[in-house]
């Protein structure tokens, strides 16, 4: 692998970097008068086309341009998916700001840390307190929502049932500023290993991956597709953007309703993450078994899940299981299953060619992927990173990426005889023993929740050379009855478990914990995988250990 990239200054990185397509893509939007973005108005499903969207987009921006936003200057937006989100996005690049995505889970000290270190001149949000709190630390706040629900705090929807001109122009008038080598927005990495850390992105690495996606499987602007995960979430954009240059038609839901707005819509093409596919999975198992006549097919009960035109679902994040893959394809669905990572892009593809479950499919056909030796760390290979540049100081510190070079993801993975490739873990998921021996803690996660039924577990050194396992149970669960029988149920279950690992892998302390990990407390990331040093932070250090009786 080699060395830290070079750093140059933007003037040096301008001149090879392309210019940004987004704003090309924006205005062209007017002129796609079939195309359609379906979202949630008033609590009800409504179309919204792409000329109306692109009017309410240079409405939102023309009041930007009022408050004073500048091209160049930085604007986060904090919220759930909604049109309100899409239009102060579209408005950014509409004005020539730098979006700030914050995810809308995130805790909110850390959302008013990261507003103040981009330097953000306004900040939209969707959460009235948070507005509060913006106000409160001096920052010019606007409301993604249709009519205002925080005093003195301006909403969208006011803004936009308000002025429709711009010092004596129409806001038809507006174009979007044209970017060189500037990045459209700033994110941020998922945390798993360390507290998040900002950079920005460009376009053209986004729109070359799309555009590789689109001739891998096979879509193009007669798609439909649901978008319901954050779009603070890179992936989510990349797709909303290269659909907006295609005309493809979206729905723009949120967890709470996208099985039924997939179901009422019928997407062609469905982007999820492991939990919601388990709970759509779950849906079709649901409907099959309270079918009264019991002649209901598979097939239909996916159909009723996913609607009936679904062609191929999207799932990353975190890994999937086998068994749910299995039943939605036997059902119709295809599901593929795809890995990347926020900085380096996409890394493993199944695709409708070669899938292969329980994998993140082969290496991407457009860059590599090879294994490191000593770690076996995946390392790869891309002509596309997303990585654009490290926000230090407030300051954005372009990162210049060797084109031959091997860059680390920080996970873990093997291949199969075919060369399919599978995650086993980040490195940090190898505790390094006293003896030199290092061990893998997931496969021993995964069978901890089996025998004691915990919904999580992750494996710790509570103290050298001693592995413990800190076991997460649902407070709402009353099938143990008293502490004392939650102990001797999961010292026995543990103790089962070690009579079939190896000696290494042996637990020897458990901990039992009556509460689920959360983003709240800091330690899921928004994207639901766990942060390790968190756990260990808050649950390992003052946690309750007892012994297994095989430790």
């Amino acid at each position: 692998m080699s060395g830290p990239p070079n750093r140059p200054t933007a003037d040096a990185a301008r001149v090879t970097a392309p210019a940004c397509r987004l704003p090309a893509i924006v205005d062209a939007m007017p002129a796609r008068t079939t195309s359609t973005i379906f979202c949630r108005r008033s609590g009800k499903l409504v179309g919204v086309s792409y000329p109306d969207c692109h009017r309410d987009a240079t409405v939102l921006a023309a009041a930007l341009q009022a408050r004073g936003v500048r091209p160049g200057n930085r604007v986060a937006i904090h919220g759930a998916s909604s049109y309100e989100w899409l239009l102060a996005d579209l408005a950014c690049l509409i004005t020539g700001a730098i979006s700030v995505a914050l995810y809308p889970s995130a805790p909110p000290g850390r959302v008013l840390g990261t507003v103040r270190d981009s330097r953000c001149r306004l900040v939209f949000t969707d959460q009235a307190a948070s507005a509060a709190a913006f106000t409160d630390a001096g920052l010019d706040v606007l409301l993604l929502a249709e009519a205002s629900a925080a005093a003195g705090v301006p909403a969208v929807g006011d803004l936009l049932a308000k002025s429709t001109k711009v010092t004596g122009s129409t806001t038809a008038d507006l174009t979007a500023v044209r970017r060189g080598a500037e990045p459209f927005t700033i994110v941020s990495t998922s945390g798993t290993l360390s507290e998040p850390k900002l950079f920005a992105v460009h376009s053209e690495p986004l729109l070359f991956t799309m555009d590789r996606f689109a001739e891998i499987y096979g879509f193009d602007g007669r798609d439909r597709l649901l978008l319901y995960l954050p779009l603070s979430h890179l992936p989510q954009r990349m797709m909303l953007y290269w659909g907006l240059d295609a005309g493809l038609d979206f729905i723009l839901s949120e967890p709470a309703h996208f099985a039924a707005d997939g179901a009422v819509l019928n997407p062609t093409l469905h982007v999820a993450v492991p939990r919601s596919l388990s709970h759509l999975a779950w849906r079709v198992g649901e409907t099959l078994r309270r079918d009264p006549t019991g002649t209901l097919t598979r097939e239909a009960a996916c159909r009723a899940a996913f609607g009936d035109a679904i062609k191929m679902v999207f799932v990353g994040s975190a890994p999937s299981e086998p068994a749910v893959l299995d039943a939605l394809e036997v059902g119709g669905v295809p599901v593929c299953e795809v890995y990347g990572t926020t900085e380096l892009g996409m890394i493993g593809l199944n695709t409708p060619e070669a899938t292969r479950h329980g994998t993140v499919g082969r290496p991407i056909p457009w860059g590599d992927v090879r294994l490191d030796p000593q770690t076996s760390e995946i390392l790869v290979y891309t002509p596309a990173p997303f990585l654009y540049g490290r926000l230090v100081d407030g300051e954005i510190e372009v990162v210049a990426h060797d084109r031959q070079a091997w860059h680390g993801t920080g996970d873990v993975g093997e291949f199969d005889e075919d060369g399919f490739l599978s995650v086993l873990g980040r490195l940090r998921d190898f505790l390094a023993l006293p003896s030199g021996e290092k061990v893998f803690v997931r496969p021993i996660e995964e069978a901890a929740v089996r025998a004691t039924g915990a919904e999580v577990a992750v494996v710790t050194q509570y103290e050298p050379g001693r592995l413990g396992a800190l076991l997460f149970f649902d407070p709402t669960r009353s099938d143990f009855g008293t502490d004392e029988m939650a102990r001797k149920h999961c010292r026995t279950k543990l103790d089962e478990m070690n009579a079939v690992l190896h000696p290494w892998e042996r637990v020897r302390s458990f901990a039992v914990v009556e509460a689920l990990p959360s983003i709240e407390e800091g330690t899921v990331t928004e994207t639901t995988k766990l942060r390790r040093h968190k756990i260990d932070e808050i649950h390992g250090r003052s946690a309750t250990w007892h012994r297994v009786h095989s430790g």
